[in-house]
């Protein structure tokens, strides 16, 4: 096995050894693993811990147990979420964000981790399938009907999954985002409302959008305003949903508002669960990801892109990693 493991953005190393496979594990090549800056953004802290990157992959089965009903050289695509007993509870723990990830030409993992792909779901549509999960697990947790207007903030990978899913769900998605061209590839993907904060009044314009009444929810899937400013844009009694793995600004919270307006808030990290309708939802393009990886790089160049991230943090929206 050959895979990248690195350490706060400054020491790239490629650990070398052998994989061995235990039962109910299966073995796969790695095909192709999605990255990003953002993903990199787990290690900017110093006390990060020392490992594997990579939590999105498409891979070919080497070899499985005789009953997994898996053939060997079948395309998969590998839920990156591990149920994991700490201090005597189930955990989930997610790979290449708490635990060595996949950025490596071989690994082993539980078999209900593996997902066999439809042939008209490409190696490049089923890299998302994990956001897809995480984003129907978002749609879960809120108490919304069809209609119901939804504020979105962020433009990231996982907001444009999300706002994909409100149109799907037959609600009305508002996305928030200061970049222009990620607004502008969702209005492509008939998001109708996108919002600027740079030249939007946020508040005034949801208000009108609403009628007045301001949105059920919001969920925070990026950092494009203040979770302060988010607070106002959602109604009494509405719901504040925190989507993603880790939100990297430490940011003030006024508990005030929160307060006044009697909001909830909940916490969605993981799409555990969700994978096989994430993958139905790719075979019956629902949700489109055609504009989400702007670059390709070998396995053997990975260093580089790092150095590249380092250099320019939110040049990349999603890079893909080609194995041989």
């Amino acid at each position: 096995m050959k895979a990248w493991r690195i350490e706060n953005l400054k020491d790239v190393k490629m650990d070398e050894s052998v994989l061995q496979r235990k039962p109910g594990e299966v073995k796969v090549k790695l095909a192709k693993v999605a990255m990003s800056s953002t993903d990199l953004a787990f290690f900017a802290d110093e006390k990060h811990t020392f490992y594997i990157p990579g939590h999105s992959a498409v891979a070919h089965v080497s070899e499985s147990d005789e009953d997994s009903g898996l053939k060997l050289g079948s395309r998969v695509v590998l839920s990156p979420y591990l149920n994991v007993t700490e201090h005597g509870a189930e955990v989930i723990k997610t790979m290449g964000v708490e635990v060595d990830g996949l950025l490596q030409d071989f690994a082993c993992v539980p078999q209900e981790n593996v997902f066999a792909l439809p042939d008209g779901i490409t190696d490049e549509e089923a890299v998302f399938a994990e956001y897809i999960a995480m984003g129907n697990k978002v749609f879960e947790s809120i108490e919304c009907e069809k209609g119901d207007y939804i504020v979105i903030v962020g433009a990231s990978t996982l907001g444009l999954i999300l706002g994909q899913l409100a149109t799907y769900y037959q609600m009305v998605p508002i996305l928030v985002d200061m970049d222009a061209e990620k607004l502008e590839l969702a209005a492509k993907w008939d998001i109708y409302y996108t919002l600027n904060p740079t030249y939007d009044d946020l508040e005034r314009k949801v208000g009108q959008i609403t009628g007045g009444r301001m949105s059920e929810v919001a969920i925070i899937a990026g950092e494009s305003v203040p979770l302060n400013t988010a607070l106002r844009l959602v109604k009494n009694e509405g719901q504040i949903i925190l989507a993603g793995y880790i939100l990297k600004a430490k940011q003030p919270v006024d508990t005030d508002i929160i307060l006044k307006k009697q909001l909830v808030m909940h916490g969605v990290c993981n799409g555990d669960g969700e994978m096989s309708s994430a993958i139905n939802l790719l075979a019956n393009k629902v949700i489109h990801t055609e504009g989400l990886i702007n670059h390709e790089i070998d396995f053997d160049d990975f260093p580089k892109f790092v150095d590249e991230c380092v250099k320019y943090p939110h040049k990349f929206n999603k890079v893909l990693v080609n194995f041989d």
